[in-house]
């Protein structure tokens, strides 16, 4: 019988020389595994061969496949990087202005196992999500925008994890935001809608204040000019105004582009009325007698 003279192991197209230990009479080789996830092979493995030579030249291979000690030879591999969900938006601690809103998610893996996409938790308020979310591929992760409705006004969170085909958890994302759908107050208290008047300067008062604690009120306009405002949102300026009809437009704005608006229609006639055509039945009466005149009266603004 001739002697075993060497032994090696293949792995991954490497060769691994093995050694004899005499005490056990057993063969031993180590294999470096690598940083590489096995999960992308066939069987989720890699397979390692075997080689064996004796003293007269014979070899003997044993493959991952022998349906003897096969399943010795087909190594899993787990890779130990995190995998990484994201949420792009909204961003932490925005205020927006709509109870409907794409919420954009992305999920990449960098350890080479992929992506366990059954895995993934998603929820708005505290609520899984399930329907209405579709993966798609973008320069090697997973992009999905899911249309939220009905988001209620006030605080609302997004919450997004994923585990990857190794087990490897994601750490959980979280976005907290606030939706404010309410437009600003606007009390418009001079002057009055339709006012008739024989001034050209007329004052503009009013207060005005955010819809909701999430925003601020930013500006007020008259007419497109910025008019300063108190702590209470009080605003007054005085304007002038031209002949005829006019039209005062007054807007408030909040920090997300919220805006209420609020017209007056003010008309200015300076011009005194005409009087005409002068004539008395008789320029010339008794006393305790009737004076009859008849005259015309004409307004200019007509």
């Amino acid at each position: 019988m001739s002697e075993i003279t060497r032994a090696y192991a293949v792995y991954k197209g490497q060769q691994y020389n093995a050694s004899y230990n005499s005490g056990t009479q057993l063969w031993k080789v180590d294999i470096p595994s690598g940083a590489e996830s096995s999960y992308g092979q066939n069987n989720h493995t890699y397979p390692i061969e075997l080689h064996a030579f004796d003293a007269a030249g014979n070899e003997t291979i044993m493959h991952a496949t022998d349906g003897t000690y096969g399943d010795q030879l087909n190594i899993r591999v787990l890779e130990k990087t995190k995998p990484v969900a994201k949420i792009i938006s909204p961003t932490q601690g925005s205020v927006l202005g709509s109870a409907a809103q794409d919420i954009k998610l992305e999920l990449s893996d960098a350890g080479g196992s992929g992506l366990n996409m059954a895995s993934v938790i998603f929820k708005v308020n505290n609520v899984q999500v399930t329907q209405g979310v579709s993966w798609a591929d973008q320069g090697g992760k997973k992009v999905c925008t899911y249309h939220a409705t009905n988001l209620s006004d006030g605080s609302n969170s997004v919450s997004l994890q994923v585990t990857d085909n190794d087990g490897n958890v994601s750490d959980a994302a979280t976005v907290s935001f606030v939706i404010s759908t309410s437009a600003p107050t606007l009390n418009v208290t001079s002057p009055q809608d339709n006012l008739l008047t024989n001034s050209n300067r007329v004052t503009v008062a009013g207060t005005a204040a955010a819809g909701s604690d999430a925003v601020t009120l930013t500006s007020v306009k008259i007419n497109g000019e910025v008019v300063s405002f108190g702590s209470g949102g009080a605003f007054s300026k005085e304007i002038t105004l031209r002949e005829g009809e006019n039209e005062i437009t007054v807007v408030a704005e909040d920090s997300i582009g919220k805006t209420t608006s609020v017209t007056r229609h003010v008309t200015v006639d300076t011009k005194a009325p005409i009087i005409s055509d002068v004539e008395a039945e008789a320029t010339t009466v008794n006393a305790n007698g009737m004076i009859r005149l008849s005259f015309k009266i004409v307004d200019p603004a007509d």
